[in-house]
């Protein structure tokens, strides 16, 4: 596997003072194990519940960095980012710890919770573009246009080093980690968490999960190359978009493999989660389960971590969801 671009990937360092940063403003989320699945697998099978976090996902950890490394003069003009919604929640929520102006571009399609969470927390919504690529260029132009910085949701050295976070939380949890699965979009977490374990846990097998309609990265990486992937509907919005060349060397640096899951899959496994836990997952979090669930991964060894990331989905969803899977 090639090494790391130090000008893409963090280095473990900056993960290490990202950890310094949030030590205040954020408890390390909890592992638990999963009875049910470790007795299907056969090994020992951990939760790490990063959706009770306060917007109810990982990313608040790398939009607190982010503003955490700001200047006061750049804090105080704002910021912008865009988002398909947790990214928001998180910029939203760091913004108001730092009481900076936030503004916030979101696909239309975007889960209503979402967006009503990111105007709850002061944050000015725009939600006029069709898909979250859209809302990327309207964000970017705005940030050019007002001289303001633009938060990248998935891209940057800061960002990645406070999502990093997560695995330094997990070598302290559990020191004998040997398998961690990650809900994987444009490769954010993966990128963060990847600079952690590689260097210094490289026994740790990372398993990147998508769905098939948000299969970006695992097309990119299987090709060798961007492929762009059409937008197409899927219960993980949280995973959707395309990706360009730093998200993929991420995929193809951090990643040992990338799993698929069907919508079908991920319906079912949503629907079990709450039957069985009475939390409610959104599909971008559920991937992770549901790749264990279906049988993807092929030798598991334990302990195995599945990252669960994602409580914001929208109540009817879920509710269609539970009647279309009835157990």
């Amino acid at each position: 596997m090639s090494s790391f671009n130090p000008a893409i990937v963090p280095a473990v360092s900056a993960v290490r003072t990202a950890a310094e940063r949030l030590r205040t403003f954020l408890p390390p989320s909890r592992v638990a194990r999963h009875d049910a699945l470790s007795d299907a697998l056969g090994v020992d099978v951990w939760f790490k519940y990063e959706l009770e976090n306060p917007t109810g996902s990982f990313k608040v950890r790398g939009a607190y960095n982010v503003l955490a490394g700001l200047s006061p003069e750049d804090r105080e003009k704002g910021v912008v980012a865009s988002s398909a919604g947790n990214h928001g929640l998180g910029v939203a929520y760091a913004a108001r710890a730092f009481e900076t102006p936030a503004m916030l571009y979101v696909p239309s399609t975007a889960p209503q919770v979402k967006k009503d969470g990111i105007r709850s927390l002061g944050t000015v919504v725009n939600d006029e573009a069709p898909d979250y690529d859209a809302a990327m260029v309207l964000a970017k132009a705005h940030a050019a246009r007002e001289g303001i910085r633009f938060i990248n949701p998935c891209l940057g050295l800061d960002l990645l080093a406070g999502q990093g976070t997560v695995a330094l939380e997990l070598l302290e949890q559990l020191p004998d980690l040997r398998t961690v699965v990650i809900c994987t979009g444009g490769g954010g977490l993966l990128g963060g968490m990847g600079a952690v374990f590689r260097p210094l846990a490289p026994q740790v097998r990372v398993v990147g999960v998508q769905t098939v309609e948000t299969a970006a990265m695992t097309k990119s990486v299987r090709a060798g190359m961007v492929i762009d992937s059409p937008v197409t509907p899927t219960l993980a919005d949280g995973l959707a978009g395309q990706i360009d060349d730093d998200a993929l060397h991420i995929g193809q640096t951090c990643a040992d493999e990338l799993l698929l899951v069907s919508e079908e899959e991920l319906g079912e496994t949503i629907a079990w989660l709450h039957r069985t836990t009475g939390m409610a997952v959104e599909g971008a979090g559920a991937v992770t389960v549901a790749a264990l669930r279906h049988g993807k991964l092929d030798a598991p060894t334990g302990p195995l971590v599945a990252l669960v990331s994602g409580r914001n989905i929208d109540p009817s969803r879920l509710q269609h969801l539970l009647a279309q899977f009835p157990g």
